[in-house]
């Protein structure tokens, strides 16, 4: 297979080959651009293409037709077809984390509600994990593989996930009626370019569901480092369809949060936000294109989230995402 030169405007340059991705060959070399699911769904990937052209390795969903016409690409899903010239960023805070895959013991299931669990996995004291808050890992048990934010932080000793039930999920199955103390997984990670990138604007985090988790990593690191010094405001939507889906009640020492939670079935006893986070958010918060967004959780909420974000003309480069892409 041919190899083709891809470029960026700003900076990277690489071969690959037409039977991969502009993605994989730009790792490959050691260059990070953004990427989230990998499947072309939810878009964080996207660039344009200035020059040249590329082939379709798999459908690019996340795309409009009109996206496509003004020659976006999703980095996941296309190969060089010809020589190319990309306007893509190497992430450069991601240089030196290594992805590796290393086997991880059950230490502790919490059961918060019928649906949610949180586990605690611990890895061998060799492992030498680093990751940046806000990443994820891919949990493999026996030939299932599935994608979870890490909600601890780069300071503790156990990887903490938060899992949410699917119905008829096989790795549910797994997780809901088999796992046990001490049962032995396998984890690659860490993955994903979801962490803070700008902490000198006001910073507005929405979250759905178990996407709190990255964004509980990344608030809680925040909290513990005593250099930084919080100059903006700092606001955080939760949102989930009942009540008893809130089980996270942050506790900060250093950090002023303002945190809102937001549900869509609420019951008689609720007294909080009624609707979905996106638009509570968009209600109540003034100023907001000045603002960094960082969204997690359904692939509806962002992509709902980023159109009205777009129409109170926040610039697309202040809105980071990562996007839960259901598997069974």
């Amino acid at each position: 297979m041919s190899e083709f030169v891809v470029k960026s405007n700003q900076g990277p340059e690489f071969e690959c080959g037409g039977d991969v991705s502009i993605l994989d060959a730009a790792v490959k070399n050691g260059y990070i651009f953004e990427y989230s699911c990998k499947t072309g769904q939810c878009g964080v990937c996207k660039t344009f293409l200035l020059e040249g052209e590329v082939i379709e390795l798999q459908a690019q969903v996340a795309l409009t037709d009109s996206q496509k016409e003004s020659n976006q690409i999703l980095t996941c899903c296309c190969a060089p077809k010809t020589n190319v010239l990309i306007n893509a960023e190497d992430l450069s805070a991601l240089h030196g984390i290594e992805t590796k895959t290393l086997p991880a013991r059950i230490n502790t299931i919490k059961k918060h509600t019928a649906d949610i669990i949180e586990v605690t996995l611990r890895l061998p004291p060799t492992a030498n994990f680093k990751f940046l808050e806000g990443q994820y890992l891919d949990v493999i048990q026996n030939s299932i593989r599935r994608s979870y934010s890490i909600a601890s932080t780069s300071s503790q000793k156990e990887i903490t996930l938060l899992i949410k039930r699917f119905e008829n999920g096989k790795m549910s199955d797994y997780w809901f009626n088999h796992a046990k103390e001490n049962d032995l997984l396998r984890i690659e990670g860490p993955k994903g370019t979801f962490f803070l990138r700008d902490d000198l604007k006001p910073l507005l985090f929405l979250a759905t569901g178990t996407g709190i988790a990255p964004i509980m990593s990344i608030l809680n690191i925040l909290d513990e480092n005593p250099d930084y010094q919080q100059q903006h405001s700092i606001t955080v939507y939760w949102g989930n369809r009942y009540p008893e889906e809130f089980v996270w009640q942050p506790k900060f020492e250093n950090l002023n949060v303002d945190f809102i939670q937001v549900c869509s079935k609420p019951d008689q006893s609720w007294t909080g936000e009624v609707g979905y986070v996106q638009d509570i958010a968009m209600q109540k918060q003034p100023d907001v294109e000045k603002c960094a967004i960082y969204a997690c959780g359904s692939n509806a909420m962002i992509q709902a989230a980023k159109q009205l974000l777009t129409e109170r003309s926040l610039p697309e480069k202040q809105f980071y995402s990562d996007a839960f892409v259901q598997s069974y």
